[in-house]
């Protein structure tokens, strides 16, 4: 997984006036790691349930 999103840091690189979202943006990285997260617990439940008897 990526690096840990740093909320401080995020706070003052929106106060220096970097961009939001999109390449290089202040929300990128945390999107990337919820999206992730999200995607592997999909996995793993989808798996679990994969292996239980009807």
């Amino acid at each position: 997984m990526t690096n840990t999103f740093n909320f401080n840091d995020a706070a003052k690189d929106l106060q220096a006036g970097k961009k939001l979202n999109g390449q290089g943006g202040v929300l990128t990285s945390l999107i990337k790691q919820l999206t992730e997260a999200a995607l592997q617990v999909e996995i793993e439940q989808r798996l679990d349930n994969d292996q239980q008897p009807n």
